[in-house]
């Protein structure tokens, strides 16, 4: 079966135009730990694997120009060796997934051009329903929302018409933004590095006293996280705007069971003027998240409206992007599960795959942590970084109070 690429294949390739071999080295993978909780048999788990790879047929699906084919179904074979993840995941190998199983831990990798972080947490829920189906005789059910079916949406006259009355209004918005826009980040020249990662933490006040703000504003926890971040990014007299690439999920609810690569990237633009107040800058940074998602399309045909924006996106000149991980519910539908995944560390984050310098991420709790090229951005740089934001926020957390 031959489809068409989607809108979130088609921003892969304008990365990697941008930025060769980001996309096409094989080292593009998403990788997960999970903590294994329970007594396992290997050779059920790896009949669920393969069961897992027969539900979501993103697994079984390979490039072929400007167009994908889903194959059949191929064994994922599990390993019980020793050590990470030693060799590269081509992205024409079907299945794009490996699993190994070492004493109490479970690792999942995925090429990234089948999957996304959303995607492998998918993955870990239905390899335990899997696991369990067998064990009671069953299988795994492969009704989904696939790949494929949104590939076919995205093509739809539908959304075509959509996005046509959207562009224009993303074109006035951005407007002017381009290669000298974006300040430069102070890093070194080389880049080839692996990312770097340094994590923080709000603490429990400050968390909800940021859920608590932002319901008497009316708003959400990621707009006040935003709006302190675009503070911490723009000091008082520093710039005339802030310019804030959000990185989503780009899922909707009947797309959250799909596993394939969606992510999209919302760009917005916050005037700075003066010395803001946080309410007040609260307020805007509302106002213009709500535009933004009314006007949710694929970052692609944007990129295509606004000449240079890539640019303010991606690479050495690139303005440091923020996200805020909130996901359903994924715990497996089981009463009495016999074995449990729980995820240990770090997701593998989006800036590997998108070539953001910098990423900011907080999760729901106050967890965060900030991603980061070291070819790029000097570990002393995104350190200022974090504290600035950690001094700011406060002060947006009590908003109106």
């Amino acid at each position: 079966m031959t489809i068409p690429l989607t809108y979130a294949q088609e921003l892969l390739d304008e990365v990697e135009r941008h930025d060769p071999t980001r996309i096409r080295g094989p080292r593009f993978t998403v990788e997960r730990s999970y903590t294994v909780t329970g007594a396992i048999d290997p050779a059920v788990l790896a009949t669920a694997l393969d069961d897992v790879v027969v539900r979501h047929e993103a697994l079984r699906t390979v490039r072929d120009g400007a167009e994908q084919r889903i194959l059949p179904p191929v064994p994922v074979g599990l390993d019980t060796g020793g050590g990470g993840f030693d060799g590269p995941l081509p992205g024409g190998q079907v299945p794009a997934l490996r699993a190994r199983l070492v004493g109490g831990r479970l690792d999942l990798a995925a090429h990234h051009g089948a999957a996304d972080p959303w995607s492998l947490s998918v993955l870990a829920r239905d390899v335990v329903t899997a696991y369990h189906a067998r064990l009671a005789g069953g299988r795994l059910d492969a009704a989904v929302m696939q790949y494929a079916d949104i590939a076919a949406d995205d093509r739809s006259p539908q959304w075509q018409k959509r996005i046509a009355e959207v562009v224009p209004r993303w074109r006035e918005r951005l407007c002017g933004l381009g290669p000298s826009a974006p300040r430069t980040l102070s890093g070194e020249a080389e880049r080839a590095c692996p990312l770097a990662m340094v994590t923080f933490a709000l603490g429990d006040d400050l968390w909800r006293a940021v859920g608590a703000t932002a319901r008497r504003a009316r708003s959400t926890p990621f707009t006040l996280l935003l709006a302190a971040f675009a503070a911490a990014m723009c000091p008082a007299g520093d710039t005339a705007e802030a310019v804030l690439p959000v990185i989503t999920p780009g899922r909707i609810p009947s797309e959250w069971d799909t596993v394939g690569f969606l992510l999209n990237v919302l760009t917005l633009r916050i005037p700075m003027t003066g010395d803001p107040d946080p309410a007040d800058l609260l307020r805007r940074v509302d106002a213009a998240c709500r535009q933004a998602y009314a006007d949710d399309i694929p970052l692609v045909p944007v990129l295509r409206a606004v000449p240079g924006l890539l640019d303010v996106l991606v690479g050495a000149r690139a303005v440091p992007a923020f996200r805020y991980v909130a996901r359903p519910d994924m715990t497996p539908p089981i009463e009495q599960p016999r074995f449990t995944l729980t995820p240990l560390g770090a997701e593998t984050p989006p800036t590997v795959i998108l070539g953001t310098p910098i990423l900011v991420t907080v999760h729901p709790g106050g967890r965060g942590e900030v991603a980061y090229d070291p070819g790029l951005v000097t570990a002393s740089h995104v350190e200022r970084l974090v504290e600035a934001y950690l001094a700011v926020l406060p002060a947006f957390a009590g908003a109106g109070r």
